[in-house]
């Protein structure tokens, strides 16, 4: 009983928890392909909050190491950034069945990203569309600069975050289509 009053008190569940429901709410509010979608990548966001503002302790854990500096807003950010990358990552993948402009839209609505987000996520689109092997590491940098104002990192940051950014989209789509393929998801929601 005592684990649970402290985790309730805990910072980090707070924010995690606090944000997962009101994007979670945003997210019903869509389609029923950006609502599953949405809805597992904000259930996704929240297992790595856990595991990276909590649970790994390795040296150049970005986010373990700013843990302090962690409130509503860098919060917000975290949710906004998985649901940028996981949504561009998507997007090129699977370029002949979405289209940019819709799933941004929808993105934005979820995430309520404002105009110099939507800017922001606009611009990694056209840079992964564009200059595929230099998105992962424009991509980290972002995070490390929109997260915690961090203007400078190690090499071997940087190299957590590229990490990072990789097993997160991995693990996000290895649940969203685990039982339902890809495809047979856009099926449904087609109505096809």
């Amino acid at each position: 009983m005592q684990l649970h009053i402290r985790q309730k008190q805990d910072p980090v569940t707070l924010y995690l928890e606090g944000q997962k429901e009101d994007y979670l709410a945003r997210a019903a509010q869509e389609t029923p392909f950006y609502e599953a979608y949405y809805m597992q990548c904000i259930e996704s966001t929240v297992a790595d909050g856990y595991e990276m503002f909590l649970l790994d302790f390795s040296r150049e854990n970005y986010f373990r190491a700013n843990v302090e500096r962690l409130d509503l807003e860098s919060g917000k950010r975290f949710f906004k950034l998985a649901g940028i990358h996981h949504t561009i990552r998507v997007v090129r993948r699977r370029k002949k069945q979405l289209h940019w402009e819709e799933m941004s839209a929808a993105m934005a609505r979820v995430y309520e990203l404002d105009e110099k987000e939507r800017q922001m996520a606009d611009i990694l689109y056209r840079c992964a569309s564009l200059y595929q092997s230099g998105f992962a590491d424009l991509f980290a940098r972002t995070t490390a600069r929109y997260l915690f104002h961090t203007l400078e990192m190690t090499p071997q940051t940087l190299a957590f975050l590229l990490n990072f950014w990789y097993n997160s989209y991995s693990s996000f789509m290895a649940s969203f289509v685990g039982y339902v393929p890809f495809h047979i998801r856009l099926q449904k929601a087609s109505g096809s």
